[in-house]
């Protein structure tokens, strides 16, 4: 079995994931993705409308199914691995880039950082591009009066951090705003005015569009 997140998943293999791990009722959907919805009975309509679509055009099902269970792991590290924002930052960018890899059809290798920016850059509505771009300050010395990093530096940021887990085992030396206070870090210099659970539903809701695009395209 492949891992649901490999850089070379394609939508064959991942619907072979799908018949392995089974799926979750429409109501345990629900219970996810219903704070991003204005009523129950809009998110009820798109889980059903992911829901009803077959192989091989079943794109949207996919992506519905992949964002929850990758933030949802990403939430579960909060139970285990408490105050590892790194941590829980790497399956938010996991689940960005496959989100973006799938809706583009990807099946060759890499481009990891290419298709996490695509993600923000395609996906994300224009508030959340504004928070996202000014979530985080500069703080090095060469900044001048702390001006916000933006949407591309924002992005190209995390994916370092996302970086330094993956290939240096480093998940505990960067913070997010902690609900009360904004958080100061040294590598990278950078003060974080952003709540994880922020850029959790920023993640969110850009695969939520990402997926809408999918089910309007298959009509």
């Amino acid at each position: 079995m492949r891992a649901v997140n490999d850089n070379q998943t394609t939508l064959v293999e991942v619907n072979e994931e799908e018949s392995m791990l089974g799926s979750l009722s429409v109501n345990e959907w629900l219970n996810f993705y219903l704070q991003y919805f204005p009523t129950k009975t809009e998110a009820r309509d798109f889980i059903e409308a992911c829901e009803q679509q077959v192989p091989p055009n079943n794109t949207a099902k996919i992506l519905m199914h992949q964002a929850q269970r990758l933030i949802s792991l990403s939430d579960d590290i909060l139970e285990i691995r408490p105050h590892t924002d790194s941590l829980r930052l790497l399956f938010l960018l996991m689940c960005a880039e496959n989100i973006a890899k799938l809706h583009d059809g990807f099946t060759g290798e890499g481009h990891s950082r290419n298709y996490v920016r695509k993600f923000f850059k395609d996906f994300l509505s224009d508030n959340d591009k504004q928070g996202l771009g000014a979530g985080f300050r500069d703080n090095s010395a060469s900044a001048h009066l702390l001006p916000t990093l933006g949407l591309d530096r924002a992005v190209d940021m995390l994916y370092e951090i996302r970086c330094d887990v993956v290939h240096e085992g480093e998940f505990w030396s960067f913070a997010f705003h902690d609900g009360t206070m904004s958080m100061v870090n040294t590598d990278p210099d950078v003060i974080a005015d952003i709540t994880f659970d922020s850029l959790r539903d920023i993640v969110v809701r850009g695969s939520i569009n990402a997926t809408r695009s999918k089910l309007t395209a298959s009509k």
